[in-house]
């Protein structure tokens, strides 16, 4: 009799995750019940399918808004990142003076703040600010849209901590670029990239290395005063990023013509390489999670 039970609870179970059937049509309650049950077991792409038809058969009903607004929550919970956010500018689109508009700004900036990272990386210890940062870039201007018009949204907290995350994870893409540039010994690409995150991303993780490295190239290419003044500023806020010499502290990096054949065909892993003036590189930006709706 118990087995029994089981198996009828887990036939029910299994049928409220079910897709919705085309050949059948349900109320629009009870598409929306059948969604409420997927999302509540993880199931977001039946969720997603039972909200889809729920619009297309009560295009205009009394479950008909909450669906379109819930859609974008599944799409994003089953990372279909375009998807959300295509849903979500549907949504401001029909609905611009809806009670939960802001939620609706928050969702979308969500799905092009996840769209940036790659598990995979994340899984092997790599920096995703190593990437193409266009869509954290997107994801930045759909926060701030946000901030913009719902400063006193429940979900701008989180927005401006994801925000600072993003900020930070622009300002090492700028440094991975200078030090690429450094290690070749492109001064003045390296002092530009530099002094772009100094300018625009201050108070950042990479500010220090950053001043250090401008620092460095103005020295390189004869700029005496301007390094002198950039040194005593480094001395005087960052004193970890100069040497016993009075140096500034940089990371130059592996030169290949110094490196064992073994470590240049390991990525750097295995084998000899030089590691004079060897200087940490700035930490990568921890991920944020996502809070429920």
């Amino acid at each position: 009799m118990r087995r029994f039970a089981a198996l009828a609870l887990a036939a029910a179970l299994a049928a409220c995750s079910s897709a919705p059937d085309k050949n059948r049509s349900l109320t629009e309650k009870e598409y929306y019940d059948a969604a409420q049950k997927s999302l509540r077991y993880g199931n977001f792409e039946t969720a997603g399918k039972h909200l889809e038809a729920l619009e297309s058969h009560y295009p205009v009903g009394a479950y008909t808004e909450q669906a379109q607004l819930e859609l974008i929550f599944a799409r994003l919970k089953h990372m279909d990142y375009p998807g959300a956010q295509s849903a979500a500018d549907r949504f401001i689109r029909l609905h611009p003076q809806h009670a939960k508009l802001d939620y609706a700004y928050y969702l979308k900036g969500l799905a092009g703040f996840e769209s940036g990272r790659d598990s995979f990386l994340t899984f092997f210890n790599q920096n995703e600010a190593h990437r193409d940062q266009s869509n954290g870039r997107k994801a930045f201007d759909q926060f701030r849209e946000l901030l913009a018009r719902f400063p006193d949204s429940p979900y701008a907290a989180d927005a401006r901590q994801r925000m600072v995350s993003l900020r930070n994870q622009f300002a090492e893409a700028e440094m991975h670029s200078a030090r690429y540039y450094l290690k070749r010994g492109a001064w003045v690409s390296a002092l530009n990239r530099a002094r772009w995150v100094i300018e625009n991303y201050p108070q950042t993780p990479q500010t220090p290395e950053a001043l250090a490295m401008t620092a460095y190239c103005q020295q390189q290419l004869g700029m005496t005063d301007l390094a002198a003044n950039n040194l005593a500023l480094l001395k005087l806020n960052h004193p970890d990023y100069v040497d016993e010499k009075g140096r500034p502290r940089i990371d130059l990096g592996p030169q290949n013509e110094k490196r064992s054949w073994l470590n240049m065909a390991t990525w750097g892993l295995v084998g000899s390489k030089n590691a004079d003036n060897d200087f940490p590189a700035s930490p990568p930006v921890p991920p944020v999670s996502a809070p429920q709706p």
